[in-house]
Protein backbone atom coordinates (compact mmCIF):
# COMPACT_ATOMS: atom_id res chain seq x y z
CA UNK A 1 0.00 0.00 0.00
CA UNK A 2 1.30 3.46 -0.90
CA UNK A 3 1.36 6.12 1.81
CA UNK A 4 -0.71 9.28 1.42
CA UNK A 5 1.93 11.93 0.68
CA UNK A 6 -0.45 14.73 1.73
CA UNK A 7 -0.86 13.51 5.33
CA UNK A 8 1.03 12.03 8.26
CA UNK A 9 0.18 9.04 10.44
CA UNK A 10 -0.66 9.38 14.13
CA UNK A 11 2.77 8.00 15.01
CA UNK A 12 4.57 10.55 12.82
CA UNK A 13 2.55 13.41 14.30
CA UNK A 14 3.20 12.27 17.89
CA UNK A 15 6.93 11.87 17.24
CA UNK A 16 7.06 15.31 15.58
CA UNK A 17 5.40 17.12 18.50
CA UNK A 18 7.13 15.09 21.21
CA UNK A 19 10.50 15.80 19.59
CA UNK A 20 9.63 19.50 19.30
CA UNK A 21 8.70 19.72 22.99
CA UNK A 22 11.78 17.75 24.06
CA UNK A 23 14.12 19.94 21.99
CA UNK A 24 12.71 23.03 23.72
CA UNK A 25 13.02 21.42 27.17
CA UNK A 26 16.56 20.22 26.42
CA UNK A 27 17.55 23.69 25.28
CA UNK A 28 16.60 25.04 28.70
CA UNK A 29 18.15 22.16 30.68
CA UNK A 30 21.51 21.98 28.92
CA UNK A 31 23.18 24.15 31.58
CA UNK A 32 21.95 21.98 34.48
CA UNK A 33 24.51 20.80 37.02
CA UNK A 34 25.94 17.31 36.60
CA UNK A 35 23.93 14.88 38.72
CA UNK A 36 20.83 17.11 38.83
CA UNK A 37 17.41 15.98 37.68
CA UNK A 38 17.59 18.50 34.81
CA UNK A 39 20.89 17.07 33.57
CA UNK A 40 19.69 13.48 33.92
CA UNK A 41 16.58 14.34 31.92
CA UNK A 42 18.67 16.22 29.33
CA UNK A 43 21.06 13.31 28.76
CA UNK A 44 18.57 10.45 29.05
CA UNK A 45 15.91 12.24 27.06
CA UNK A 46 18.50 13.08 24.44
CA UNK A 47 18.94 9.38 23.85
CA UNK A 48 15.18 9.13 23.22
CA UNK A 49 15.51 11.88 20.63
CA UNK A 50 18.21 9.80 18.91
CA UNK A 51 15.78 6.87 18.63
CA UNK A 52 13.00 9.13 17.36
CA UNK A 53 15.43 10.51 14.78
CA UNK A 54 16.38 7.04 13.56
CA UNK A 55 12.73 6.01 13.41
CA UNK A 56 11.85 9.15 11.43
CA UNK A 57 14.67 8.63 8.93
CA UNK A 58 13.69 4.97 8.48
CA UNK A 59 10.07 6.00 7.79
CA UNK A 60 11.22 8.74 5.42
CA UNK A 61 13.21 6.26 3.32
CA UNK A 62 10.44 3.62 3.49
CA UNK A 63 7.46 5.89 2.77
CA UNK A 64 8.99 8.82 0.94
CA UNK A 65 8.52 12.49 1.66
CA UNK A 66 5.45 14.70 1.85
CA UNK A 67 4.11 16.21 -1.34
CA UNK A 68 5.45 19.68 -2.08
CA UNK A 69 2.98 22.48 -1.51
CA UNK A 70 2.05 24.70 -4.43
CA UNK A 71 4.62 27.47 -4.15
CA UNK A 72 7.71 28.64 -5.97
CA UNK A 73 10.55 26.19 -6.48
CA UNK A 74 12.80 28.54 -4.48
CA UNK A 75 10.51 28.22 -1.44
CA UNK A 76 10.33 24.43 -1.88
CA UNK A 77 14.12 24.40 -2.00
CA UNK A 78 14.32 26.55 1.16
CA UNK A 79 11.85 24.32 3.01
CA UNK A 80 13.92 21.23 2.12
CA UNK A 81 17.09 22.96 3.35
CA UNK A 82 15.40 23.92 6.64
CA UNK A 83 13.99 20.41 7.16
CA UNK A 84 17.31 18.71 6.44
CA UNK A 85 19.04 21.31 8.62
CA UNK A 86 16.75 20.39 11.52
CA UNK A 87 17.36 16.67 10.93
CA UNK A 88 21.13 17.23 10.68
CA UNK A 89 21.11 19.28 13.89
CA UNK A 90 19.19 16.45 15.62
CA UNK A 91 21.75 13.93 14.40
CA UNK A 92 24.77 16.01 15.42
CA UNK A 93 23.29 16.90 18.82
CA UNK A 94 22.43 13.24 19.46
CA UNK A 95 25.82 11.84 18.44
CA UNK A 96 27.87 14.56 20.13
CA UNK A 97 25.68 14.26 23.23
CA UNK A 98 26.40 10.54 23.35
CA UNK A 99 30.13 11.16 22.95
CA UNK A 100 30.35 13.96 25.52
CA UNK A 101 30.42 11.84 28.70
CA UNK A 102 32.42 9.10 27.02
CA UNK A 103 35.07 11.52 25.73
CA UNK A 104 35.37 12.71 29.32
CA UNK A 105 35.98 9.12 30.44
CA UNK A 106 32.57 8.87 32.15
CA UNK A 107 29.65 6.51 31.73
CA UNK A 108 26.38 7.72 30.26
CA UNK A 109 23.61 7.84 32.84
CA UNK A 110 20.53 6.64 30.98
CA UNK A 111 17.69 7.04 33.50
CA UNK A 112 19.89 5.46 36.19
CA UNK A 113 21.47 2.80 33.95
CA UNK A 114 25.20 3.42 33.51
CA UNK A 115 26.58 2.77 30.03
CA UNK A 116 30.37 2.64 30.44
CA UNK A 117 32.64 4.59 28.14
CA UNK A 118 34.20 2.48 25.37
CA UNK A 119 36.94 5.11 24.91
CA UNK A 120 39.60 6.65 27.10
CA UNK A 121 38.83 10.15 28.30
CA UNK A 122 40.50 12.99 26.41
CA UNK A 123 40.15 16.61 27.48
CA UNK A 124 40.69 17.98 23.96
CA UNK A 125 38.22 15.50 22.43
CA UNK A 126 35.70 16.29 25.17
CA UNK A 127 36.03 20.04 24.55
CA UNK A 128 35.60 19.44 20.81
CA UNK A 129 32.36 17.51 21.36
CA UNK A 130 31.15 20.18 23.80
CA UNK A 131 31.63 22.82 21.11
CA UNK A 132 29.97 20.70 18.40
CA UNK A 133 27.04 19.92 20.72
CA UNK A 134 26.61 23.59 21.62
CA UNK A 135 26.77 24.82 18.01
CA UNK A 136 24.33 22.17 16.76
CA UNK A 137 22.00 22.86 19.69
CA UNK A 138 21.94 26.57 18.95
CA UNK A 139 21.42 25.88 15.23
CA UNK A 140 17.86 24.87 16.14
CA UNK A 141 16.92 28.48 16.88
CA UNK A 142 17.07 29.89 13.33
CA UNK A 143 16.00 26.59 11.76
CA UNK A 144 12.90 26.19 13.92
CA UNK A 145 12.12 29.90 13.48
CA UNK A 146 12.19 29.44 9.68
CA UNK A 147 10.10 26.27 10.02
CA UNK A 148 7.45 28.13 12.04
CA UNK A 149 7.56 31.12 9.68
CA UNK A 150 6.90 28.71 6.81
CA UNK A 151 3.78 27.42 8.55
CA UNK A 152 2.64 31.00 9.24
CA UNK A 153 3.21 31.89 5.58
CA UNK A 154 1.10 28.95 4.39
CA UNK A 155 -1.75 29.56 6.82
CA UNK A 156 -2.01 33.36 6.75
CA UNK A 157 -0.41 34.58 3.53
CA UNK A 158 -1.38 31.73 1.20
CA UNK A 159 -4.63 30.82 3.03
CA UNK A 160 -3.45 27.20 2.68
CA UNK A 161 -4.06 25.37 5.92
CA UNK A 162 -3.30 21.99 4.33
CA UNK A 163 0.41 22.07 5.15
CA UNK A 164 -0.25 22.95 8.81
CA UNK A 165 -3.05 20.40 9.11
CA UNK A 166 -0.66 17.63 8.07
CA UNK A 167 0.83 17.77 11.57
CA UNK A 168 -2.54 18.06 13.31
CA UNK A 169 -4.87 15.61 11.57
CA UNK A 170 -3.60 12.03 11.37
CA UNK A 171 -4.35 9.78 8.42
CA UNK A 172 -4.12 5.98 8.69
CA UNK A 173 -2.42 5.93 5.31
CA UNK A 174 -0.24 8.97 6.01
CA UNK A 175 3.54 9.08 6.02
Amino acid sequence: MTANRNAYSSASIWIHWLTAVLVVVFFFTHESERGSLGRTFHVSGGMLIAWFFLWRIFRRFRNGVAAKPEQSEALNWLSRIVLWGILLALLVVSVSGLLLPWSGGRAIDLFGLAIPSPITGSRSLHEFFEEVHDIAGHAFIPLVALHILGVIKHVFMDADKGVALRMAQPDKEGL
